[in-house]
């Protein structure tokens, strides 16, 4: 029986990526393994927000990378770039750590600079954060996570590396798997540096899909598409498209992509965020009409140029997005 439990999130390892015929990681792959499935949108902000409330984007409210949040204002998460909305009232769902904290020693390590960010506020509260200056000092990094368990029944760790380099090269790139051996690497270091009865978990909170240029459709360059659209929300694998004529939007994306996504207005689009209806705010924060991208291809947006030059993304429905494991091994 364990005594403590480290929880490892690794950003952007799905199963697909893992067990791939071209990746090596032993550790990780030689861990009992099973497969888990993640809500909708599949992306960070939405899916750690759901492993530590254990409620979907419905109930929560992080209905995705970025989302509406007042009449004029589309709010990306990540940055939390809309002051007037304060992180515990757009997700008010306790945490699991402010419901153990009161029975166990509870402690999150994150990077330092998302110490004081509006999504940890969102997602980490009432863990106590252990902040990590130097996300590249792996030696380092196993010490402190090591002596946090060592005072903690719980300790949450975040590992975002492996999500970066997919975005920029493609988790089927070579630097892509130099990082999974440096990330497997890490995880045999804790194996052998955690204090005895452990139990370390590894999961992830979305997988990726490499999208090639030939598979890129941009809203503002395509009228059919860009007809009657007052917001765009969501990335480039799930869409929330705001205009005040849904009908007509939804009706023209479903012909005009046809099997390249699945096209939903609001109403038959909020089953994807959860079985029970969301409340009342959470629901303005859904788009008029949803667009979840399938195969390899994205819906991209000039009003946010960082997403062409991305090759791996996210966000849809597709197992490869959708399917992460959860691996267990014990020190």
């Amino acid at each position: 029986m364990a005594r403590r439990y480290v929880l490892l999130l690794v950003d952007g390892l799905g199963w697909d990526c893992l067990f791939d015929a071209q990746s090596n990681a032993p550790v990780l792959q030689g861990l009992a393994a099973e497969r888990l499935q993640v809500g909708l949108p599949s992306t960070t902000a939405t899916s750690l927000t759901s492993l530590v409330t254990g409620v979907p984007a419905g109930e929560h409210g992080i209905v995705g990378f970025s989302f509406r949040t007042r009449d004029s204002l589309v709010m990306n998460t990540m940055i939390w770039d809309d002051p007037q909305s304060p992180p515990e009232q757009v997700q008010p769902v306790p945490t699991w750590f402010e419901r153990l904290r009161h029975q166990v020693r509870v402690c999150a390590v994150v990077p330092a600079i998302f110490a004081d960010s509006g999504l940890t506020r969102a997602y980490l509260r009432g863990a106590e954060l252990l902040g990590v200056a130097n996300e590249k000092d792996w030696t380092s990094r196993v010490t402190g996570v090591a002596m946090a368990a060592a005072e903690h029944e719980l300790t949450f760790v975040y590992e975002r590396s492996l999500d970066h380099v997919a975005h920029i090269k493609g988790w089927h790139s070579s630097r892509w798997l130099a990082t999974l051996a440096a990330i497997d690497r890490f995880v045999a270091d804790l194996l052998d540096s955690l204090p005895a009865n452990t139990c370390l978990l590894v999961t992830g909170d979305h997988g990726m899909v490499d999208v090639p240029k030939t598979h890129r459709v941009f809203i503002e360059d395509t009228p059919v598409l860009a007809a009657d659209i007052d917001m765009i929300g969501g990335e480039a694998r799930l869409r929330h498209l705001y205009t005040h004529d849904p009908a007509s939007v939804a009706a023209r994306w479903a012909a005009w992509l046809g099997s390249r996504a699945q096209v939903l207005p609001r109403a038959e689009a909020l089953a994807w965020f959860g079985e029970q209806p969301p409340g009342e705010a959470v629901i303005d924060r859904i788009g008029d009409v949803v667009v979840a991208m399938q195969g390899d291809w994205a819906a991209l947006t000039w009003g946010r140029p960082k997403e062409v030059s991305l090759v791996g993304m996210h966000g849809s429905s597709t197992a490869a997005e959708c399917v992460v494991p959860l691996l267990k091994g014990e020190s």
